[in-house]
């Protein structure tokens, strides 16, 4: 209930604000999975949503969002991520997916899906398999590097995170045959230790909630719009229009994160 009072307070501080400009990348983890975080959606939010983003838009690819940017329907440019590598994104979402013909992208977290273990919270969220995985790829989908073992990168050694990522592209090239060129920090955190890394070795990098992706915006740090299990549909469409800018301010002020240098 508290929840969803705030959430109204956010949409109703961002009617002074203009449409979004730019690219919409939405940041999903979950969907289906009946597990009560704010991080998943519920099958019929996203069957909904799905609809709605092509009746108001396009769902193309994160290239092919980055290669339009500056259109001036640049707005209705939708893009769909799937972090960390949960088994119902191919078990529900998928086939959706799948039946829309339309593009996404996996950002993979490599041990998980390679020891078969189990995710969290607390061991409840099965992994994705290397083969669902290729399935998805073969149908079109865009596999990114989530690093191997999903640390913060903001509290980790230059060593480690080379050792990270270098492990996460070695499997994924292993296991798929695909040299991953897109990479996704983990819980969105942005790191100045890691990111000359990831810029050696990735053409984008994505993050979590923050400014517009614009022309001008580093293709090393493009924000995305979190999509939440209690946005339902009116938050949902605020969200895809003004992006709910305090809602997402007072996130990162919670979580004690300044987001990227200016």
């Amino acid at each position: 209930m508290l929840r969803a009072a705030a959430k109204t307070v956010f949409a109703a501080a961002d009617l002074p604000y203009r449409t979004r400009p730019g690219p919409r990348i939405l940041i999903y983890h979950q969907v289906g999975s009946n597990l009560g975080r704010q991080m998943e959606v519920t099958a019929p939010a996203f069957e909904f949503q799905l609809q709605w983003l092509t009746e108001n838009g396009s769902i193309v690819s994160l290239d092919e969002a980055l290669a339009r940017v500056g259109e001036p329907d640049a707005d209705r440019l939708f893009v769909l991520t799937f972090d960390d590598g949960y088994r119902d994104v191919y078990d529900i979402a998928f086939p959706m997916l799948a039946a829309m013909s339309v593009p996404f992208v996996v950002y993979v977290t490599t041990e998980p899906v390679d020891s078969g273990r189990a995710m969290t919270p607390g061991g409840q969220a099965e992994p994705l398999t290397w083969d669902q995985i290729f399935e998805m790829a073969d149908a079109g989908a865009t596999i990114g590097s989530h690093t191997h073992t999903h640390p913060d990168l903001r509290e980790t050694t230059a060593d480690v995170v080379e050792s990270e990522l270098a492990e996460s592209d070695r499997l994924i090239e292993k296991r798929l045959g695909i040299e991953p060129e897109h990479f996704c920090y983990p819980y969105g955190y942005w790191s100045s230790t890691a990111e000359p890394l990831i810029r050696d070795r990735y053409r984008t990098a994505t993050l979590g909630g923050g400014p517009p992706v614009l022309p001008d915006t580093d293709r090393h740090r493009l924000h995305r719009v979190p999509i939440q299990l209690n946005d339902g549909k009116f938050f949902f469409i605020r969200k895809m229009r003004s992006g709910m800018v305090l809602e997402e301010k007072l996130r990162k002020r919670l979580a004690g994160y300044p987001g990227t240098p200016e």
